[in-house]
């Protein structure tokens, strides 16, 4: 009986039950903690992928094709550059263009948008003994570009001055998207369809600007992948000055073009204008031309107030330049050089104007203009606009500036 009551070791057989459920409890943190940090490192790759994927939105959208090759391609590139492949380390990378994995998600089978879905088999180290070898985790990111439905204006800088004046003549199809700040000083009016910045809005004042501008993402350039043109046979290496009406070739100039003042008609004919030079258009000119693309790999293009253009894109590949098709103006994303568009009140602009790294400035009275898709680093408005057209990448009328 004294045996029975003797409570020596007592503290001994205590501590080691408590032992075997503190190494229990460990183990399961050690796995737990495991799948955990997998699990923030897929989240990485998840959305690496996406963004990366919905920079060829428009790549896709132009070919016609959903989670076209460009796409894939920019997605697996992502998770290279973090280290890790998606055809190895068991990794899986899944990408749906539009979204598709998850119930609910409003952007479901939108092409606008992308999601990437990266899952993963993870060993266990001490599950095994309960049988469980290994564990699944995944991660899932979706990221996308506005839909341009209609007209807008995307941007990292936009300035509307006193009297600048933005309206969409089709009632709410267009969209403001500043990716920077955006300042509007009073008497400045805005009558679109929606109006997002990401940054600051400096105001002066709000009265006249509708809708109110609310917080937004940034939205990514949508010509980044395109190829840019070859210079094409030699038409001009002279600075030519002129005052007549004229007819241009499509092709090389390295010189620029003056077009003094006067009341004469300067006649672009179909096909590829590459520029080495600046452009300059004087009083009372009218420019026309369709089926253009004018590319400034350097100098100005500098259009006076009172100039009439009707200028519009080609719909479909230009020779050997596929990305010419719906691009208007073109200017290289190393000419730095502000681009001032002045127009008279019945200018047309039929087609994408693409300025990634310079500013953009529009003057004069456009009380009708019909704007492709615009990008360019920033933008100052001074003049009245009205935006009007369809949708798409030819004859689209967002106005989209750069990052």
């Amino acid at each position: 009986m004294k045996i029975l009551k003797e409570e020596q070791g007592n503290i001994l057989i205590l501590t080691a039950l408590c032992m075997t459920m503190l190494i229990s409890f460990m183990a399961m943190a050690v796995d737990v903690g495991n799948l955990y940090y997998t699990k923030c490192k897929l989240q990485t790759l998840a959305d690496a992928a996406a963004m990366a994927g919905a920079l060829e939105v428009d790549t896709c959208i132009a070919a016609g094709q959903l989670n076209c090759s460009a796409m894939q391609t920019a997605a697996k590139s992502a998770l290279t550059e973090n280290g890790i492949s998606a055809t190895e380390s068991g990794v899986l990378l899944t990408i749906n263009n539009g979204p598709s994995a998850l119930a609910g998600d409003p952007n479901t089978g939108s092409k606008y948008y992308v999601e990437a879905v990266v899952t993963k088999e993870v060993p266990t180290y001490f599950a095994k003994i309960f049988g469980k070898d290994t564990a699944t985790v995944s991660a899932r990111a979706e990221a996308g570009k506005s839909k341009p439905s209609g007209s807008g204006i995307i941007t990292n800088n936009l300035t509307l001055n006193s009297g600048a004046s933005i309206t969409d003549a089709q009632g709410s199809t267009s969209g403001i998207y500043d990716n920077g700040d955006s300042t509007e000083d009073a008497g400045a009016t805005v009558n679109v369809g929606s109006y997002t910045v990401h940054g600051t809005v400096h105001c002066n004042s709000c009265s006249n600007i509708s809708p109110t501008p609310t917080s937004g993402p940034q939205v990514p350039d949508p010509f980044a992948s395109l190829t840019a043109p070859s210079h094409g046979t030699t038409q001009s290496s002279n600075n030519e000055s002129l005052s007549r009406a004229t007819e241009l070739k499509p092709g090389y100039y390295s010189g620029g073009l003056n077009f003094n003042g006067g009341t004469y008609t300067v006649t672009l004919d179909p096909g590829v204008y590459y520029m080495d030079g600046t452009i300059k258009i004087g009083a009372g000119v009218t420019i026309t031309g369709t089926g253009v693309t004018i590319y400034m790999a350097s100098g100005q293009l500098i259009m006076d107030p009172s100039t009439t253009a009707n200028l519009t894109a080609p719909t479909s590949a230009v020779g050997n330049c596929a990305s010419c098709a719906g691009m208007l103006i073109w200017q290289a994303p190393g000419n730095l050089n502000q681009m001032i568009l002045n127009s008279g009140p019945n200018a047309t602009w039929g087609g994408a104007i693409y300025a990634p790294k310079a500013e953009l400035v529009l003057n004069g009275g456009s009380n009708l203009a019909t704007y492709g898709t615009i990008y360019a680093n920033s933008l100052m408005v001074n003049s009245t606009i009205t935006l009007s057209g369809s949708g798409g990448h030819n004859g689209s009328l967002t106005i989209a500036l750069a990052e």
